[in-house]
């Protein structure tokens, strides 16, 4: 018989798991997709046609989930094109390359051939009837699946390349892998392919990525068609590869302000999470707003909530709200560690966020008593020059702020650009209290309804974060690996204070140096624990260091099944985001 505990405990972490797309089986995922909402037709339908396509947005806000949704659609409908959906998550494993191999370049191109031809084969054993001919045409084209397979797992685990396996790798090319798609689509009988390329943001590796939109670029043909996700903020485009030329930009991101907001979140929730009924409306409501229309973390918050561990609703969701703030700043600040260079503009970029979001609070002020409500900011055209603009990008990359587009007021010269800070956000800082008011769930909600005031905030920058904000922006040189010490210029090869030779950093590096206790997403007692029990669990790198690090955290007292599995997911969510 099977014990009820375990089983339970599996179940919840089946279902944290499943809030990341690409954990929900193939068989579940008609099931498990909210079809409502123009958003979401329009994505899907750029994702099936023709033309290149990036796809654009932040984490969490469905590109994985609408990619595979896409593929799904193209196996059930002879109308649509041959599909092949291809994850690139892991090209952070072969960052190491850039400072250990002069040929690191080459070798990333072979690899991402490789994943192009497993994920073909993938595509082609799921497919509906069964493409049998692949095995065979891989072979026919000295591509088999097996030596695909061990060229990709050798390259993500930096292991030498060398002789035949050198040979193999320089064999892989464009052009035959245009050959095998071409008749892989031939024999599904369909007019043209389409290839769905998540996961090929890539921020921590430019050269990498360069080479990766020039392969992007090379597999575009008339009937082949490239779709990449992308985020908005730190992915730097070739120069070779332009937006609005080689590809449009698609936006995967809905706004608060959209009118159907609420019932695309209802729906999604209604079809992902189980027992949603036991929530009422109203806490429902707080924390669909709050999710600040990214799927995954009303999903996440919605589980939160049914684990229960508060007296109240008003507390649950006022902790919850709280805590998913505090893990999407903690996720914006790993930006500046991934990309040294952006350090300052990360830092900054913090400051700008919460000073608008104090400024639309003093606005609700004048709004509330009138019924409506004010939540957008809006930056004159002008007073947007380029570190300023690309510290934006690098908020709505994080999802702490959303991009609404540009309007005109009064003369055709005052044109500006709108922006609205996380929900979350405005709602810490009691956006919607006005003057008397009580912070409760209900309260909340009423000044949310309020429909929203035909002007922004329109208020110059510097009003609201000093004359010399702009002026403090630039971008920060990588630090001395030795002693953290910033380095004075960009040529410098010794470390001024410590005397160190200086080398680049490395982001994997980074990440696997990365304390536990700095992880976003664990509670102040959960990091108190591990420091105090577990010596040798001091970073990531310890963490996946364990063959099994559930086991390790099961020896700390008040760490039962349910709590173990949790961190385990925060731990391993935090890996995957920030290598991606």
């Amino acid at each position: 018989m099977t014990d009820p505990t375990t089983e339970n405990d599996a179940g919840i972490l089946n279902t944290t798991l499943q809030h990341r797309a690409d954990y929900i089986p193939l068989e579940d995922l008609a099931e498990e997709t909210a079809h409502a909402g123009a958003l979401f037709h329009r994505v899907t339908t750029e994702l099936t046609n023709r033309a290149l396509r990036t796809i654009v947005g932040p984490r969490g806000c469905g590109k994985t989930h609408m990619m595979r949704y896409a593929w799904l659609t193209c196996r059930d409908s002879k109308l649509k094109p041959f599909a092949i959906f291809a994850s690139f998550q892991r090209y952070f494993r072969l960052e190491p390359l850039l400072s250990s191999s002069a040929g690191a370049s080459q070798l990333f191109h072979s690899w991402v051939l490789a994943r192009v031809l497993l994920s073909a084969k993938e595509s082609c054993d799921a497919w509906n009837p069964k493409l049998e001919l692949v095995t065979a045409l891989l072979e026919s084209q000295g591509y088999p699946f097996q030596s695909l397979l061990t060229l990709a797992t050798k390259l993500e685990r930096n292991q030498v390349i060398d002789g035949e396996w050198a040979a193999f790798s320089d064999s892989l090319s464009i052009e035959r892998t245009k050959i095998i798609i071409d008749q892989l689509r031939e024999a599904a009988g369909r007019k043209f392919t389409v290839l769905l390329l998540d996961d090929a943001a890539m921020t921590l590796t430019p050269d990498y990525l360069v080479e990766f939109l020039d392969i992007v670029r090379s597999l575009k043909s008339a009937t082949i068609s490239p779709k990449v996700s992308v985020y908005p903020g730190t992915t730097e485009m070739s120069p070779r590869f332009h937006e609005g030329q080689d590809a449009v930009s698609i936006p995967a991101w809905i706004s608060i302000e959209d009118s159907q907001y609420e019932s695309i979140m209802f729906d999604i929730a209604s079809v992902r999470v189980r027992g949603l009924e036991r929530i009422s409306d109203d806490a429902q409501a707080l924390l669909r707003f709050a999710a600040f229309g990214i799927p995954r973390a009303y999903l996440t918050m919605l589980e939160d909530y049914l684990r229960g561990g508060f007296r109240t609703s008003q507390q649950g969701v006022t902790r919850i709200i709280n805590d998913h703030l505090q893990a999407r700043l903690g996720e914006f600040r790993t930006l500046g560690k991934k990309i040294p260079k952006l350090e300052i503009l990360v830092a900054r970029g913090e400051k700008l966020v919460h000073e608008i979001g104090i400024e639309l609070k003093g606005y609700n002020r004048t709004l509330l008593p009138r019924h409506e409500k004010g939540v957008t900011y809006g930056l004159r055209v002008e007073e947007k020059v380029a570190l300023l603009d690309r510290t934006l990008k690098l908020l709505v990359e994080a999802g702490l702020i959303f991009n609404d587009g540009e309007v005109k007021h009064g003369s055709p010269t005052r044109i500006y650009h709108k922006y609205i800070p996380h929900s979350a956000l405005l709602l810490n800082l009691g956006a919607f209290t006005g003057e008397e008011g009580s912070g409760s769930i209900r309260h909340n909600l009423e000044a949310i309804r309020y429909k929203s005031t035909k002007h922004p905030l329109r208020k110059s920058l510097a009003s609201i974060v000093g004359d010399d904000f702009v002026a403090s922006l630039n971008l920060a040189l990588p630090r001395c690996a030795h002693c953290h010490e910033q380095r004075l210029s960009d040529n410098q090869r010794f470390c001024h204070n410590c005397g160190q030779q200086l080398v680049d950093a490395s982001a994997f590096n980074q990440c696997l140096d990365t304390p536990i206790t700095e992880v976003p997403g664990l509670t102040a007692w959960q990091r108190s624990q591990i420091a105090e029990n577990l010596p040798f669990f001091r970073t990531i790198r310890d963490y996946l260091a364990k063959q099994d690090p559930a086991a390790e955290l099961l020896t700390v007292s008040g760490f039962g099944k349910r709590r173990t599995a949790r961190i385990v997911d925060v731990l391993n969510s935090y890996v995957d985001d920030f290598l991606s």
